[in-house]
């Protein structure tokens, strides 16, 4: 994880349990790990898979939308009970 500021999977015992400061910005766990780094881990797999659903969703509606604008009737009113 490169773009952390601390090693999510290194334990520090001497940095355990620290209160927010420069230096650790939300403060250590009891392990001695940086918080905010595990929230910025946690973060990027969090907007991974909301980019995969914004994807899955653009890919399946632009074309339902296109096909209902373009033929109308029969396919309109089918998409739109299907929505």
């Amino acid at each position: 994880f490169f773009w952390t500021p601390f090693d999510v999977t290194r334990l520090i015992i001497a940095d355990k349990t620290q209160a927010p400061s420069p230096t650790h910005w939300f403060g250590t766990d009891h392990f001695g790990r940086d918080i905010f780094s595990m929230i910025m881990v946690g973060a990027r797999n969090s907007i991974a898979v909301a980019l995969v659903a914004v994807g899955i969703g653009i890919g399946v509606g632009v074309p339902l939308g296109a096909l209902a604008a373009a033929r109308g009737g029969v396919v309109d009113e089918a998409v739109m009970r299907l929505n």
